[in-house]
């Protein structure tokens, strides 16, 4: 089915205006995408985007093709449905998650309760050492996890899902749309993402990466507390911008993007292989919640009242 991701990368960089908002709503790297694009072009035989610089448009036959391939994507989406709601899922599924990936994994399983009554969640919310142990030891059947590289094991499945920007975080009395990143270096305290965990000592680097000398005032290993210090003022934060808690409309915050819109982390779903019917379901579940979700908007459930 390789045409058919091929497509929704296409549709995804036509919509977005680029192969770098392309990558973030399909969980790529931007150079998968253009390899993606290039080997669309190959088989159509013609040339879709016309870039010139920094900019990007369709060509002619790129214009020809997006109705055509949203509408192909649409079928193809609802064949699939329509293919799983006569395939009943029963039984219990041992499920883990990080806390910070509850906001959307929440809503996917909503959705699967409701396609598949027979079907039984045990959700365990813990970190990301505890998810892996209990993936490996045979306690979880699936779990939403930070990417990492994983041991080879036969069975072991892992599939990316999404991808977390790196954002500046202040409250929306000390920074507005237009605040410079390094003017609140400059003047507020600093709460950081604790250095020990690979995505604190990531941003670690980006930040002297980009000469940001930071007035310390705390250092936190939970993101979630971090962010609710920052809605009280107390400092600002750079942390992954996280999907479904869309802090972007919080009016008590001010998210400012990082140049460049670094990635600060990668999630998706690591199957232990033992009963991969029924997490192959929720893996699906998932990423069609995201082809839903509006960028940087909050995924809605399709079967709310």
């Amino acid at each position: 089915m390789s045409t058919i991701r091929f497509l929704r990368t296409f549709v995804a960089a036509a919509h977005g205006g680029s192969f770098a908002a392309a990558a973030e709503q399909v969980a790529l790297t931007q150079a998968a995408v253009g390899q993606q694009m290039r080997a669309l072009e190959a088989e159509l035989k013609t040339t879709l985007f016309d870039k010139t610089g920094r900019n990007m448009a369709l060509t002619p036959a790129g214009h020809l093709l997006l109705p055509r391939a949203r509408d192909l994507l649409e079928q193809y989406d609802a064949m699939r449905r329509d293919v799983k709601d006569q395939q009943p899922i029963a039984g219990t599924l041992k499920l883990g998650s990080l806390i910070t990936g509850m906001g959307l994994l929440s809503t996917t399983l909503a959705e699967l309760k409701y396609l598949h009554p027979s079907l039984e969640v045990e959700l365990r919310v813990q970190d990301q050492s505890k998810l892996m142990d209990d993936i490996l030891g045979g306690e979880l059947d699936a779990a939403l996890v930070v990417e990492r590289k994983w041991p080879d094991r036969p069975g072991l499945l892992w599939t990316q899902c999404y991808v977390e920007t790196l954002a500046v975080v202040a409250h929306s009395s000390v920074a507005g749309p237009h605040t410079s990143i390094a003017s609140l270096f400059a003047a507020h305290p600093f709460i950081r993402f604790d250095r020990r965990t690979p995505t604190g000592a990531h941003i670690d680097r980006i930040m002297r990466g980009m000469q940001l000398a930071p007035q310390e005032f705390l250092e936190l290993n939970s993101l979630l507390s971090i962010v609710e210090l920052v809605r009280k003022n107390v400092g600002f934060t750079m942390v992954p911008l996280l999907k479904n808690f869309d802090w972007e409309s919080d009016p008590g915050l001010c998210v400012l993007h990082v140049p460049g819109r670094p990635v600060a982390r990668r999630l998706g779903i690591l199957e232990s292989g033992r009963r991969s019917h029924i997490t192959g379901v929720v893996r699906d579940e998932l990423l069609e919640q995201l082809r839903r979700m509006p960028a940087g908007g909050r995924v809605a459930s399709a079967y709310a009242a």
